[in-house]
C-alpha cells in the first residue's frame, strides 16, 4: 500500500487545547494509508489508517486505536480532530459505511445493526493489528454517534471506551418521532429496495428539511490499492439502490411498526435502549458530549444516569457548537480535549477522570456557567407548579374557561426552527401570535430553572387526532420573548408507558400500535410530556412565558386535526426549581 504524509505546522501544534503527554513523543504528523477489509459478511470496507510521525519516521510502538465511520468526511473541522488525536499518540481508523464512499454493499438505512456489525469487525480488526495496543476507543458526532452506542449491542472485543456525540441512546424518541411528531420529514413508506437516487456519500439525503438540519459534504475517494478507480466505481455502481435519510423508517409509524423489507422492528432494534440489549458491556466506558439545542438531550442525560460515565452539555446545538452570534459566555470547554482526557485514562491508564455530568447555566453568574453532578437527578430542585389562567401563569388554579387553539398558524423561529438547532436569538412574538399565551408574574429574584420541565394541559379535538406544542419563553423588562425550550405530543400517543430499560425520569410514551388512542369528539383528555431538558436561570426582572399551539406550521408533522380546545382550568406546567443559596 502506498502512505501519504501529513505535515503538522507548528501553528497547528501550537493551537492544541491540550498538550501532548510525554508518552506520546513529539509527534510532527502523519501517515495515511487505505485499503480494503472484510467485515462480518465478507463486504469489504473501504477504511483508511493514520498514524504519528516523528520527523518524518513513523511511530513504531504500539497505539491504542481511534476508530470511526467517517473516511469520506474530509472537511477541515474533522481532519482537525484526526490530526489532534493522532498527534497525541493514537492511530485513526476511519471507515465508510456500508454502501457509501468506497464501501461494497447496499445501504439499507440510517445506523442499523450492518452498520453496528460493521463497526464491530472494522474495531476487532483495528486492535489486533501490529501498530495497535490490542485497545480501542470509537470517536463521532450525529450518525457517527449514533453507531457507536448501536455497536454495544455487539460487544466488540478489544473496546474500551465510546465517545458518541451530538446523539441520543433513545435514537427514536431524538430521530424520528417524538411523542408521535414526526422529527424529520422522512417517506411515508419504508426503502424497500427501490432505486430512487443518485448514489450518495456516507450520509445521503432525501429532502429539503434533512439537508437543512444536518448538512455534510463527503468526499468518495478510492483506496490505495484501486489504482486506477475501478473498484469505487464498481462500488458506487452497487450503491445506486440504497436507501435515502431514515430509510428503515417511515413517517408516522409505530414504534413497533414491521419493517417487511428488512424483516425486523426498527423502531425498537435500532435503539440501543430499547433493543433487547441496553447496556455497555463490562470495561466500555462511555463519555457523551451534547448541546441543549440538539434533539438528544433527554437520551444522553437518561442513558449517564443508567450507565454511569460522563456528559458534557454545553450551549451548542447539533455538532456541538453554537449557532452564529450566539455563543455563550464562558463558552471554554472542547470536546475532542474531553475525549482524549478520557481515551487516554481507558486505553492508557493515563490520567484521572470524573463520571458526573459538566454541564452549562445560560444566564449564571459570570466564571460560573459550569455546573457538576453525579447525575441529573441529583440535582437539587424542587417541582414547582403553575396552572394556566386566561392568559397568565400563576401558583393556583384559575377558573379560566376554555381556549380554542385556531389562530393563523405561525412558524417556530421564522420558519427556521429544526430539532436539531433549536437555538434562536429572534423575538418570538410572531409566533405568539398564533398560540395561547400565558404569562407569569415578574420574577423578584433570578430563578434557576435545571431539569426537566413538563405539561400537564387538557384538550379536546373535534377530529380523532391532534398535535399540541408548548413552549417555554423568558420575556425581558422591555416585553422581548426568547425561546427556552419546547414540548410537544400527539394526542393518538398520550398513554405514558414504563420504560423498558427500567425506571425512568422521563414521561415515556411507548407508542407501539395498541397504544395508540383517537381521541372521541369532544372529549377532553390529559396530555402529559416532557419539554426539552435545560438549565436556564431566569433573571430579576424577567417573566416566564408558556405558548401553546396546536401547529407550529411544518407541514411533515400535521394531522387531520381540526378544531382543537385547551382547557386552561384543568391545564398546568412543573418546573425544576433550584433552591436559592
Amino acid at each position: 500500500m502506498s502512505a501519504r504524509l501529513w505535515l503538522i505546522a507548528p501553528m497547528m501544534a501550537a493551537s492544541a487545547v491540550q498538550a501532548a503527554p510525554a508518552y506520546d513523543g513529539a509527534y510532527d504528523g502523519m501517515v495515511s494509508s487505505s485499503r480494503y477489509i472484510r467485515s462480518y459478511d465478507g463486504t469489504r470496507m473501504a477504511v483508511t489508517i493514520y498514524r504519528p510521525t516523528s520527523a518524518g519516521q513513523v511511530e513504531s510502538r504500539r497505539l491504542p486505536v481511534v476508530v470511526t465511520q467517517g473516511r469520506s468526511d474530509l472537511r477541515p473541522a474533522t481532519m482537525a480532530s484526526v490530526r489532534y488525536f493522532v498527534t497525541h499518540g493514537y492511530v485513526w481508523v476511519a471507515q465508510d459505511r456500508r454502501g457509501t464512499g468506497a464501501s461494497f454493499g447496499v445501504q439499507t438505512g440510517f445506523v442499523n445493526a450492518a452498520d453496528a456489525r460493521d463497526g464491530k469487525a472494522v474495531i476487532e480488526w483495528s486492535a489486533a493489528q501490529p501498530f495497535a495496543t490490542g485497545k480501542a476507543v470509537t470517536w463521532g458526532c450525529s450518525n457517527q454517534g449514533a453507531w457507536q452506542y448501536l455497536a454495544l449491542k455487539f460487544r466488540p472485543k478489544g473496546l474500551v471506551a465510546i465517545a458518541p456525540a451530538c446523539s441520543s441512546a433513545q435514537f427514536f424518541d431524538h430521530g424520528i418521532t417524538l411523542g408521535g411528531i414526526p422529527m424529520l420529514s422522512i417517506a411515508n413508506q419504508p426503502y424497500a429496495g427501490e432505486c430512487k437516487r443518485p448514489a450518495g456519500g456516507a450520509r445521503p439525503v432525501s429532502d429539503s428539511e434533512a439537508a437543512r438540519a444536518q448538512p455534510v459534504k463527503e468526499e468518495p475517494h478510492p483506496v490505495d490499492e484501486d489504482k486506477d478507480g475501478a473498484l469505487l466505481a464498481q462500488a458506487r455502481a452497487g450503491q445506486a439502490c440504497g436507501s435515502g435519510l431514515m430509510g428503515q423508517y417511515w413517517r408516522n409509524m409505530p414504534r413497533d411498526g414491521w419493517n417487511a423489507f428488512a424483516k425486523y422492528r426498527p423502531g425498537i432494534e435500532d435503539t440501543i435502549l430499547t433493543s433487547a440489549v441496553h447496556t455497555p458491556p463490562k470495561g466500555v466506558h462511555v463519555l457523551q458530549v451534547g448541546g441543549w439545542y440538539d434533539a438528544a438531550v433527554a437520551g444522553q442525560l437518561e442513558s449517564q444516569r443508567l450507565w454511569g460515565g460522563r456528559l458534557v452539555m454545553g450551549p451548542w446545538v447539533h455538532g456541538n457548537r453554537a449557532l452564529p452570534g450566539m455563543t455563550q459566555p464562558n463558552d471554554t470547554v472542547v470536546p475532542d480535549a474531553e475525549m482524549l482526557a478520557w481515551f487516554d485514562h481507558y486505553a492508557k491508564g493515563k490520567g484521572t477522570v470524573r463520571s458526573e455530568v459538566l454541564y452549562y447555566t445560560h444566564n449564571a453568574p459570570a466564571g460560573h456557567e459550569w455546573r457538576r453532578a453525579a447525575h441529573w437527578l441529583a440535582i437539587p430542585s424542587r417541582k414547582q407548579a403553575l396552572y394556566l389562567g386566561e392568559d397568565a401563569l400563576s401558583g393556583a388554579p384559575s377558573k379560566a374557561g376554555p381556549v380554542l387553539l385556531d389562530k393563523p398558524e405561525a412558524k417556530l423561529f421564522d420558519g427556521q426552527y429544526a430539532p436539531l438547532r433549536r437555538q434562536w436569538g429572534g423575538d418570538m412574538a410572531g409566533f405568539n401570535a398564533s398560540a395561547s399565551v400565558h404569562s407569569g408574574p415578574v420574577a423578584a429574584h433570578d430563578t434557576e430553572i435545571t431539569g426537566t420541565p413538563r405539561a400537564h394541559l387538557w384538550i379536546s379535538a373535534d377530529r380523532a387526532d391532534a398535535n399540541i406544542y408548548a413552549v417555554l419563553e423568558d420575556v425581558g423588562p422591555d416585553g422581548r420573548a426568547s425561546y427556552i425550550s419546547d414540548g410537544r405530543l400527539r394526542a393518538s400517543w398520550r398513554t405514558v408507558n414504563k420504560a423498558p430499560w427500567g425506571p425512568s425520569q422521563q414521561l415515556w410514551h411507548r407508542g407501539y400500535a395498541q397504544d395508540l388512542k383517537p381521541l372521541q369528539l369532544g372529549v377532553p383528555v390529559a396530555m402529559d410530556f416532557d419539554f426539552f431538558p435545560i438549565s436556564y436561570v431566569l433573571k430579576s426582572g424577567h417573566r416566564l412565558r408558556l405558548a401553546v399551539t396546536a401547529s407550529i406550521g411544518e407541514a411533515y408533522q400535521a394531522v387531520d386535526q381540526g378544531k382543537v380546545t385547551l382547557y386552561r382550568d384543568r391545564s398546568s406546567i412543573e418546573l425544576p426549581v433550584v433552591a436559592r443559596k
